[in-house]
């Protein structure tokens, strides 16, 4: 199992092994080089540590705990939170700060207990054995390496068609679960709990006007971009340009006595590419600035990503950073990034949106005739633009069911089409609906933007983009750490008034400000592009040979999942100019998945 894992810890390599209980550990050596090795003992060994991550203040507990007694043998953050756990048990995760995903075996009470951090950026994967015992690990495929019968969860995979990813507490492995973020998961005597520890509240607002907004959300991240310097390895960022990356970057520079290392991505399509952007506010940062080129590669995409991903994974945008993080480990072992900006301060075009075009509902029902030819008109048209204004011309019930449809790649009258008649009488086909709509619910928020932003926090963050970033820079053994998305930060911007995140006519209003004061407003005030690739135009053209091939009728029909003449149909219509990239890349990853983990 352990060996499954080398990529995330090539340093170093650690066991403990007694009745009933063995433990192992992968390590990656960025702080206490010397004497950080893992597991670590406390408590006359009774106390058993292994973890993935970092906890940020580490010294703030140790003297903490000292002031309780504590003596420590080591300048490493896993004996803090063996010592934290000995004094405090499990409550010890309230005072962590940081990314982590912790195991402690207590063998006082023979407990075993799994801690995740708040916001999901250090995954842990769980079965349950015959014997009532428990198999645990950072990825799939350190427990499907053993005897772990490998059947998949269609309903997973059906959540990989909808939303591009498998439900928070799920894997695409029937009998595999995945501990979900913020939470906590104790094994005793072959009994499982799990219980959430955190969530952010929205429902308690800052009396606060926006210059006062900037100068607490600015010292906040100063705060957290501080505390992510700390290393004994080199030490760089990922930038591309926009306000997130920027404001870190930005950051960093301030407090580095040398130019910071900063890394972007190109495309030679322009409508993708912000190296440009990027280049212009590394030189007026004076960064020591790399910027890799990206190209459709499909050897990379046959080969690499079912490789690194053990588990259907849709966004495409994994390849740039997937090449990204392998780029940027020649020169540093830690970087940087600019994830959850977007969460925190609200910054996607939905939050906008959504409502504005919820208010215009009864304007919009008398055009609910034109939305079909329209979309007819847009299919034979293969006009992108005319497709997305009929799907946003559709009415919603309320601002829930609009949300869910933002979100939605293919819904379920679409994803029905795509299976095999004798796969769907097991499928629950609306459930990735009905997740959504559950945790809208369970949000504890008072205003629209604030109901999108909590549940983007416990879906699409921790479910797309945090996979993607944990898994695309663990496997090539780089330590990626996200200053926005500290707790603290999180918990700022849910206090913050929805007016100062989101308004019918901008997004992300702080944050943006905030940017404007540590780089010229021309450098980075522009459309928002996000992180993608041109994926339509590279399925139509020089990744068409690979997936004609892995999607054709006759695999198709031998997986014995899909409904091989509907996928030929999205095909044929993609080549026509209609663009299908949506429908088309979760199938291709889902197909090269199941070739690679069941075959």
């Amino acid at each position: 199992m352990s060996d499954e894992l080398t990529h995330r810890g090539p340093d170093d390599a650690g066991y403990f092994v007694a009745p009933g209980i063995e433990l192992g550990m992968r390590r990656l050596a960025v702080i206490d080089i010397a004497h950080g090795k893992q597991p670590v003992a406390v408590g006359n060994g009774s106390i058993q540590v292994v973890f993935n991550g970092e906890i940020y203040n580490y010294r703030e507990l140790r003297v903490l705990l000292e002031g309780h007694g504590d003596r420590f043998t080591t300048d490493s953050d896993t004996e803090v939170i063996a010592r934290g756990f000995l004094r405090f048990g499990a409550d010890i995760v309230h005072r962590l700060v940081g990314m982590f995903a912790i195991a402690v075996w207590d063998a006082r009470s023979r407990t075993l207990t799994l801690m995740r951090d708040r916001l999901g950026k250090k995954p842990i994967v769980y079965g349950r054995l015959d014997d009532g015992g428990l198999a645990f690990a950072s990825e799939a495929r350190a427990i499907i390496g053993t005897d772990w019968p490998r059947r998949p969860d269609f309903n997973a995979i059906n959540s990989v068609l909808a939303v591009g990813y498998a439900p928070l507490d799920a894997t695409a492995y029937e009998g595999l679960a995945s501990v979900p973020p913020a939470h906590i998961l104790t094994w005793s005597d072959g009994a499982v709990d799990v219980r959430r520890y955190w969530q952010p509240d929205f429902s308690s607002k800052l009396r606060i006007e926006a210059p006062a907004a900037q100068e607490l959300a600015l010292a906040t991240i100063d705060e957290a971009v501080r505390a992510r310097l700390i290393s004994e390895r080199p030490l760089g960022a990922f930038l591309s340009g926009g306000y997130d990356s920027t404001v870190v970057t930005a950051i960093m520079a301030q407090h580095s006595a040398s130019p910071v290392k900063t890394f972007t991505v190109a495309f030679s399509d322009s409508r993708f590419d912000e190296s440009h952007h990027a280049q212009q506010v590394a030189d007026y940062l004076g960064t020591d600035h790399h910027c890799l080129r990206v190209d459709p590669d499909p050897s990379f995409v046959a080969d690499r990503l079912p490789e690194i991903f053990d588990q259907p994974f849709a966004d495409s945008s994994a390849i740039p950073t997937l090449m990204l993080s392998e780029y940027a480990r020649s020169e540093v072992v830690v970087a940087l990034g600019g994830d959850g900006g977007d969460e925190a301060f609200g910054g996607y075009e939905r939050y906008r949106l959504a409502p504005m075009l919820q208010k215009f509902n009864p304007l919009l029902r008398p055009f609910a005739s034109f939305r079909a030819p329209l979309s007819a008109a847009a299919d034979k048209a293969a006009n992108r633009r005319a497709s997305r204004l009929a799907r946003l011309l559709r009415t919603y019930p309320n601002l829930m069911q609009r949300y869910v449809g933002f979100m939605m790649w293919a819904d379920a009258s679409e994803r029905e089409q795509l299976w095999d008649q004798q796969v769907v009488r097991d499928l629950d086909m609306n459930r990735p609906e009905r997740i959504l709509e559950s945790s809208w619910r369970a949000r504890r928020a008072t205003n629209d933007v604030d109901r999108m932003i909590a549940t983007d926090l416990v879906s699409y963050l921790p479910g797309d983009l945090l996979v993607k970033a944990d898994i695309s820079s663990m496997a090539h053994s780089l330590e990626l750490r996200s200053p926005l998305l500290d707790h603290r930060v999180i918990e700022l911007g849910a206090s913050l008034p929805a007016d100062l995140k989101v308004t019918t006519r901008a997004t992300k209003i702080v944050l943006k400000d905030i940017a404007r004061r540590l780089v010229p407003p021309e450098l980075i005030d522009r459309p928002k592009m996000g992180f993608g690739i041109p994926r339509a135009a590279w399925v139509r053209g020089p990744l068409r040979p690979l997936i004609r091939d892995t999607l054709s009728p006759s695999s198709i029909r031998r997986r014995g999942w899909f409904d091989s003449r509907r996928i030929e149909n999205l095909l044929n219509e993609h080549d026509r100019g209609l663009d299908r990239d949506s429908v088309i890349w979760p199938l291709l990853m889902t197909e090269l998945w199941a070739q690679r983990w069941l075959d």
